[in-house]
Parts: structure tokens; sequence; C-alpha cells
């Protein structure tokens, strides 16, 4: 007996689905074997300026010398490793460069552009938002991979506008890596949006340095970016060497799948 596996995937933030033609139909030659589907979760940020709930890393993750295998997602775009903020309300503006006990204040966070989003709620359509957050886990131990997609979210207050951008998290070595598919400037919060990390007591953070300004990517710094890929690697305790990389096409929701011996099909 044979299944056969139609596999779809496009270089934009979409979601798709894994589908089983028959049981007895070639397409392109056969496999024979166990198969095992991962995709994505979207999380629970229906509402504007919040935490998501704990969501599970699926593997332990050094972040600035503490290990951590949980965290929540704020819709405007990080996420905190204090998973004691999950479900609570977050700030939205930026007065000030971050760290900062003004407005947004994150911490013990990964941003891959902190900015005010508008996301959809289906509670209340009327309300402008676009877009979701999915988490996705993929790969094989030891070199597992947990993804976090930010897929065409509304920036507040420019809502025609959408933000898609990605955080991937990476077993054994801890590197973090950001794509960022568009990120635009809304007037709104004199567009503010930073690009970095910042550790659990707010001392230490690298922030990116913006490609064409040579001007760190934080307030009151106003920039853009189109497909742009970075990689953040430790080089020890309280500090990251950062670096740009070439962009990789986000995806979101898709079922990936993999045989016995963790090969993509």
């Amino acid at each position: 007996m044979r299944l056969i596996i139609l596999f779809l995937t496009i270089g934009v933030c979409s979601v798709l689905n894994a589908q089983i033609i028959s049981q007895d139909t070639n397409v392109c030659g056969s496999f024979q074997g166990n198969l095992y589907a991962l995709s994505a979760d979207t999380t629970s940020l229906y509402t504007d300026d919040d935490y998501s709930e704990v969501v599970d890393i699926g593997f332990p993750f050094v972040f600035y010398g503490g290990t951590y295998d949980k965290f929540v997602v704020n819709d405007n775009g990080y996420i905190s490793f204090d998973t004691t903020l999950a479900f609570t309300p977050s700030g939205y503006v930026i007065s000030a460069p971050l760290p900062s006990t003004a407005g947004i204040n994150p911490y013990n966070a990964i941003m891959v552009t902190c900015q005010d989003l508008l996301l959809f709620d289906p509670f209340f359509p009327a309300g402008g938002g676009h877009g979701k957050v999915y988490v996705t886990s993929t790969g094989i131990a030891p070199n597992r991979k947990c993804l976090i997609t930010w897929c065409e979210a509304a920036m507040f207050s420019c809502t025609s506008d959408y933000f898609t951008a990605q955080i991937v998290l990476h077993e054994g070595s801890n590197k973090i890596e950001m794509f960022i598919k568009d990120k635009t400037i809304c007037p709104w919060n004199n567009g503010a949006g930073v690009q970095g990390l910042i550790d659990v007591t707010s001392t230490n953070f690298d922030i990116v340095i913006d490609p064409p300004t040579g001007s760190p990517r934080n307030y009151p710094l106003q920039w853009t970016a189109t497909n742009e890929g970075w990689e953040f690697v430790a080089s020890g305790p309280s500090s990251y060497t950062i670096n740009q990389i070439a962009y990789a096409p986000i995806t979101a929701g898709i079922n990936s799948w993999y045989d016995d011996l963790g090969n993509l099909l």
C-alpha cells in the first residue's frame, strides 16, 4: 500500500494544507514508510496590545545565559520569555530608545520589529485589524526550530499597510534568525519600530544597525525593510553578534511531511 502526498509550498505568508491524493496513485514516484506532519497553530491573540497564552518552544533554548522552554507572544512584533505576562495587556507607545520605562517596555524579549500592530479580531471585524500570529515547530532533534510568524498584520492607524515577519529559534546552536518581508513607516507613533534583543534585566541589549543609515533601528529612527534576513549568534552570556543573511520566504500554517530519518519529503 502506498500513501502518495501532494505537498505545495509558495514563497509568501500563506496557509496551505498537505493532501492525500489516494492510496494507490503515483505522482512523480512513490514513497513507502511512516510519515510525520508538522504544521502551525494560531495564537490566542485576537485583541490589541496583549500577550498570548504560554507557548512551548519544544526544546531548551538559551537566551542571554538563561535557559527557557516557553515564551509568550506579543501582537506588537515580539516574544518574551517572561511567561507571567500571559494574557496581560502591554504598552504600545514608543517614546524613547529601548530599553525604556515608557510605553512599550519589552524585556527578556526578541523583537523582530517592536511596533504598534493591530491584528484581526473575529469578534470585532469592523475594528480594522488584519492578519494573525502563527507558531510552528519543525525538524528533528537535535536540530529542531521554533518559528513565530506575524502574517500580514496591520499597522495601527495604517491598517492597509501589512507587516509580515518571522522569528526562528534554533535548537542546539541557540541561534536566532529574523526575516522581514515588508516593514513600512506608519506616521502613527512617529513611525517608531525597534529590531533587536533585550535581556531579563533590561541592561544588556543588541539592536540591529540599519544598513542605509548606519544608525541603530531604535527610537527615533524611522526605517523600512523589504526581504531582509538577520541572525543573532551569542558571543557570551551578555551580548550577541548580529549578521545580515539571505532572506528566506516566509510561510505559515503549512504542513511539512518528514520520513523516519527526518528528511523533508
